[in-house]
């Protein structure tokens, strides 16, 4: 959308992506900083600065902190957070003379949980008067989820109050699925619109060419929140399908941290390998030569409620690929109710369901094809970049310039 600009304010070590103009920011070292020797809070960043700014120490040893905290997910951290936020004097004479210059039209932000963040939203749209537009995507507002922690759940109803707060000055808001837009529809009292990633699915489907053998199905992507149990479960069943010769076979792309018992999962002689961490180019290559593409989400119910609304960005490029989709995992997460919706995936949600749709699968290979087009006419339906794109400049039109 190249008659759009942007600028960021930001609260993290480093600098912004190129798409971004101007940028500003804020993080808790230069309010604590500021708390010890009154030093100005905030900085305009340049992006030329980027390649020589990501190599400093400073800014390595600051990232691999937040890196640090962001693993383990400790509630005394974002408390710690809240607080310096509180103390800190973040709305400074910089972040004021940084909003006049750029006067922007619209703010377009996450709706998270960040109490910080959604303070300073508030702000910007008080100091402004500009219309916002929040664009939610993580389950972090419902009560559906298991914390046995009280002072987690201390924490997750103040984080509530404000996102209640954000989202009632909102005046568009998205989400990422039709299950969160149903839930934040009866939450918040409000519209809300559906807005995934997109593709340009113009003209008809991608012919693949013959299949290999044995059939060879791909997964790419994060195995984290128990995801490597699922793919674990494929892997189990196309060892019972290779018993007497070798049908189909798995391979696992991910750059996360692989501990010994999920290699063991996932590494099954041959019928499962785990491949480590490839560029995002050849991962493109890899599924362009994969037979049938893997999608999974996790089974146990904490994980389960966690990623209930959410919609995986990766399917859009699986629907771009006009490859079969094989998805396992729970039919009420927002991503498995998405393909069960519009026929462009094969599902399971149990062992045994898998076990005989890839024994299907196996002995009637015309379903690849089938489901590769299903599964185009799905992104094209649901994920047409100009359609989407569409939507946003109608919706920013409406609010900023009528």
């Amino acid at each position: 959308m190249n008659d759009i600009e942007l600028a960021s304010i930001y609260t993290r070590a480093g600098v912004p992506d190129e798409e971004i103009t101007k940028a500003f920011c804020i993080t808790e070292k230069m309010l604590i900083k500021n708390l010890i020797k009154k030093t100005p809070v905030g900085v305009t960043t340049k992006i030329c600065d980027k390649a020589s700014n990501a190599k400093t120490q400073e800014t390595k040893n600051e990232q691999s902190a937040i890196r640090f905290m962001k693993s383990r997910r400790w509630t005394v951290f974002f408390l710690l957070q809240n607080l310096i936020w509180t103390m800190g004097r973040w709305k400074s004479p910089q972040l004021k003379q940084f909003i006049n210059e750029y006067n922007p039209d619209v703010i377009f932000t996450v709706l998270s949980d960040s109490i910080p963040l959604n303070k300073l939203i508030l702000h910007l749209k008080k100091i402004t008067g500009v219309p916002l537009v929040l664009y939610a995507w993580d389950n972090n507002y419902s009560l559906k989820r298991i914390m046995f922690s009280p002072l987690k759940w201390i924490n997750h109803f103040m984080n509530r109050r404000m996102m209640r707060k954000t989202a009632n000055a909102a005046d568009v808001m998205y989400v990422i699925s039709d299950v969160q837009k149903n839930d934040y529809e009866k939450s918040f009292s409000r519209e809300c619109k559906v807005l995934t990633k997109g593709e340009n699915f113009d003209g008809d489907e991608i012919s693949n060419g013959d299949l290999n053998k044995p059939l060879q199905l791909v997964y790419t992507g994060n195995i984290g929140m128990n995801r490597w149990k699922s793919l674990a479960h494929i892997a189990n069943v196309l060892e019972r399908i290779n018993v007497n010769g070798i049908k189909a076979q798995l391979r696992v792309y991910t750059g996360n941290d692989v501990t010994e018992r999920i290699k063991n999962a996932l590494q099954k002689e041959n019928s499962s390998f785990l491949m480590g961490s490839v560029s995002a180019q050849k991962i493109v290559e890899i599924q362009e030569k994969a037979d049938i593409l893997v999608h999974v989400e996790s089974t146990d119910i904490k994980n389960r409620l966690l990623v209930r609304q959410s919609f995986s960005t990766k399917l859009v490029d699986y629907f771009h690929q006009s490859k079969c989709i094989v998805a396992y995992g729970p039919k009420d997460v927002a991503s498995i109710s998405h393909l069960i919706k519009n026929d462009a995936a094969i599902v399971a949600d149990s062992e045994k369901e898998l076990e005989e749709k890839l024994n299907e699968i196996v002995e009637n290979t015309d379903l690849i094809k089938e489901y590769g087009k299903k599964s185009w006419r799905c992104g094209k339906k649901n994920h047409q970049r100009k359609d989407i794109q569409a939507m946003i400049r109608d919706d920013i039109n409406r609010i900023a310039f009528n």
